[in-house]
């Protein structure tokens, strides 16, 4: 089998498109593609043209092609002559069904209907694609098989709790919230200007030492400048860490700060890790500022990364980490979460959308919510047409300190630690997704087959 694939963002631009429209659909590629290449031989393809040509090559050849367009439907190419099925993640009850813009696509019933399968990375998603487009629709619900690039790093009994100091490096920007005086006073009573330029005085020189190099000339630069190097971080205690994008409003990150910095305001061994997934800092360090300028005194430290990490340095925070925290109001799976749950890292989350898939409360916290009027985040009217769900901030910050205190007895947090490890084994390993993909492409080629085969037998009746 031929397996042609394809995501917005390539390996070559995923550094500079950290936090833009559908950037974690490279990720979703990327831990997909060991499955595939398990089925068949795997083409990586940037254009529509490309696509055409190498399913008639390879067909012509006698080969099986099915082509994988790991995107949003609206963005999938339609009209192939390759069958095409649609990889995507959802995080709302309901599907777009209004063709805005005069895009067809933008309905996705649309869009299913001109294309021969759909993956989706949850069952509530899958759901909904089978109650659009009904019982024939090739539909299945996968999770990124995730597990097996973390097998080896959590012992089978799972992590005895580490109080310990610890460390993993880190190059990029790190703003400590105890490398500065904090004053509430600064910030609050004041005009939304004169906040902002505070803000950015609070903020100036917390990463001096770790700033990107600059070019110091006009003079055209023959080499790009070097990387910054990584220096170690330090935690100790008892660390929770989230990564997410800033820009997204459905992450809740101002929650999720604030929630921790009320659990632990008298806590000095407990530490918020905040990895934030975007290209520009100036984003959000303004609303930090204020935001911990306002949540002060706390002994509690929170800890902001800004940069990219490198694969070794993402698994030297996972291990120095204790919990994962996922604050959003939606997911259409969260790998990180997935991630650190299975390295045996416990976690603070909420148990809907996609997590609700994997979400236990063996081996999670689970946060409360409830349902509240949404729109489809990509709809320029704003119409109300959806469902998202509004986090429970009491609930939030109840789950930090029940946590902590599970820390507490080494054989609580251990028995944590071995559940989220077991049961991550049973949900997205390779071999169960790779198994259910299988099944679910050769149905995909059979249908198409039969449908090929239909056509030509009606073309010669019309002769």
């Amino acid at each position: 089998m031929i397996i042609l694939v394809s995501s917005k963002i390539s390996q070559a631009d995923i550094h500079a498109s950290l936090g833009k429209p559908e950037y974690s659909y490279f990720f979703l590629m990327k831990d997909f593609l060991p499955a595939l290449e398990q089925l068949g031989t795997v083409i990586q393809v940037r254009s529509r043209d490309e696509i055409e040509a190498l399913h008639a090559s390879y067909s012509a050849q006698g080969e099986s092609v099915i082509f994988i367009s790991v995107s949003p439907p609206h963005q999938t190419p339609l009209d192939l002559k390759c069958p095409t099925v649609t990889l995507f993640a959802w995080e709302f009850d309901s599907l777009p069904s209004v063709a805005w813009d005069d895009n067809p696509q933008n309905d996705w019933r649309y869009v299913f209907a001109h294309t021969s399968g759909a993956i989706a990375t949850s069952k509530e998603a899958a759901d909904l694609v089978a109650q659009s487009m009904g019982p024939e629709f090739p539909v299945v619900a996968l999770p990124a098989p995730v597990w097996t690039r973390f097998a080896e790093v959590c012992p089978e009994s799972g992590w005895a709790p580490d109080f310990g100091p610890r460390s993993f490096e880190f190059a990029g920007l790190v703003i400590d919230s105890r490398t500065l005086t904090l004053n509430a006073e600064d910030v609050a009573y004041r005009p939304i200007s004169e906040a902002k330029r505070i803000s950015k005085a609070l903020l100036h020189g917390w990463w001096h030492e770790m700033r990107l190099p600059r070019a110091t000339s006009t003079a055209p630069i023959e080499e790009p400048p070097a990387a910054p190097q990584a220096t170690p971080i330090w935690v100790d205690g008892v660390v929770y860490t989230t990564v997410l994008n800033p820009a997204d409003g459905r992450k809740n990150w101002v929650d999720l700060v604030s929630a921790f910095c009320w659990a632990f305001k008298n806590e000095p061994d407990a530490t918020l890790i905040v990895k934030m997934t975007h290209h520009d800092i100036d984003l959000y360090r303004g609303v930090l500022a204020t935001l911990l300028a306002r949540l002060s005194p706390f002994r509690c430290r929170v800890l902001v990364l800004h940069g990219f990490l490198q694969d070794a340095e993402y698994l030297q925070l996972i291990r120095a980490s204790s919990f994962y925290v996922n604050a959003s109001s939606g997911e259409g799976l969260c790998l990180p979460l997935m991630e650190f749950l299975c390295c045996g890292k416990p976690a603070i989350a909420p148990g809907h959308t996609a997590m609700a898939d994997y979400v236990d409360d063996d081996y999670v916290f689970i946060v409360k919510s409830c349902l509240e009027p949404s729109c489809w985040p990509h709809d320029p009217t704003g119409m109300l047409l959806t469902h998202s769900n509004r986090l429970n901030w009491q609930s939030l910050m109840e789950a930090y300190q029940s946590s902590y205190a599970a820390t507490k007895t080494a054989e609580a947090y251990q028995c944590l630690s071995g559940a989220a490890r077991t049961a991550m084994h049973s949900f997205c390993s390779l071999d169960r997704v790779g198994t259910e993909l299988d099944v679910f492409l050769q149905q995909v080629l059979r249908l198409n087959g039969t449908q090929q085969d239909k056509g030509a037998h009606d073309e010669g009746l019309n002769v």
